[in-house]
């Protein structure tokens, strides 16, 4: 009945295009309804999409205010939100808690009044060109400016109930699915791909993308004002040098680590849906629902095969204080 409803939508776009042309909104709807690759997807996959795609087409401007991520900055999300609207569209509506559940995030900025990184990065003019920025707690970032104290952990530290949601991710496995809605009208619950059978039962299609354990150290490659709150962080430590740090990082680690190798750069966020060959790296991958976080990593992956459990690499890089300086909310 759904997709039955999507088809007749579909149709009268196309026939009021031949008429005299569509608004950019209405592209966006048939697109989605030319392929509703979310129709027989269950509620909840549903609802995690809508509160990943609110998240990221919100900002958090300087002055502390609430702003929506410009269209012809980047209209991905945007395109994305319509496709959701009109998914939710043949299921009765957006369901109230989900759109509770998605503003949730947005509200905690303001839980304490202010949000703290208005105070962090008052008055404070960002660097010309490229730089980076470490946001975490004061007690922890002062060392690292001063002497160059650095953690760097596993990429499966990450993957634990004791973090905060914004850092809190599976970071060895990237997954995709692939609609089956297809074929599950026509009474399929299997499909056969070279001499495979993957069961999919009433579900889409689960793709688990798994990758040998690796290190990881992010930061930020601008000033963003969401991320204190996020991280949980007082204070932000801005590197003027993004190549020097990212040299002193690598050369520290391989100086007391044998067998890996370096790496560094953006990260590709991928849309499970739709993004299946979006990146090559997956150590320098993420699930899009963290695109707000533009984060820029550098990952030392295995050259041998890991027997044991990883654990953190603690290094000194030496002194930061000649290109880079912390700015906290203590001032």
């Amino acid at each position: 009945m759904r997709l039955t409803y999507m088809e007749r939508r579909r149709r009268g776009y196309e026939e009021q295009s031949a008429n005299g042309g569509v608004r950019r909104h209405e592209v966006w709807r048939h697109d989605y309804l030319s392929d509703p690759y979310l129709v027989g997807s269950h509620d909840d996959r549903v609802a995690e999409r809508f509160r990943h795609v609110f998240v990221n087409q919100t900002e958090l401007t300087s002055e502390g205010k609430i702003g929506m991520l410009p269209v012809d900055v980047d209209d991905r999300f945007i395109q994305t939100f319509t496709h959701l609207l009109e998914e939710y569209g043949v299921r009765g509506g957006t369901p109230i808690n989900v759109i509770a559940d998605a503003r949730a995030p947005i509200l905690r900025y303001f839980e304490n009044g202010t949000p703290i990184a208005v105070n962090i990065f008052s008055g404070y003019t960002p660097p010309g060109g490229q730089f980076f920025v470490k946001y975490g707690r004061r007690e922890f970032l002062e060392p690292m400016l001063r002497d160059g104290q650095i953690r760097v952990c596993p990429a499966s530290f990450y993957n634990s109930g004791n973090l905060l949601e914004a850092v809190r991710d599976d970071e060895v496995t990237r997954n995709f699915f692939i609609p089956t809605y297809r074929e599950r009208l026509k009474g399929k619950r299997h499909l056969d791909i070279q001499g495979h059978r993957i069961e999919f039962g009433d579900d889409d299609i689960v793709l688990p993308v798994v990758v040998p354990d690796y290190y990881l150290f992010s930061v930020c490659d601008h000033i963003y004002y969401r991320m204190p709150t996020d991280f949980g962080a007082n204070a932000a430590l801005i590197i003027r040098d993004p190549a020097l740090f990212a040299q002193r990082v690598i050369s520290a680690f391989l100086a007391q680590a044998t067998g890996w190798e370096p790496l560094s750069g953006p990260v590709t966020y991928y849309d499970p849906y739709r993004d299946y060959t979006k990146f090559k790296v997956p150590e320098l991958a993420k699930h899009f629902g963290y695109s707000y976080q533009r984060e820029h990593r550098i990952v030392f992956r295995a050259t041998h095969r890991i027997s044991t459990q990883l654990e953190p690499v603690h290094l000194n890089i030496g002194s930061m204080t000649d290109y880079a300086e912390l700015l906290s909310a203590e001032g």
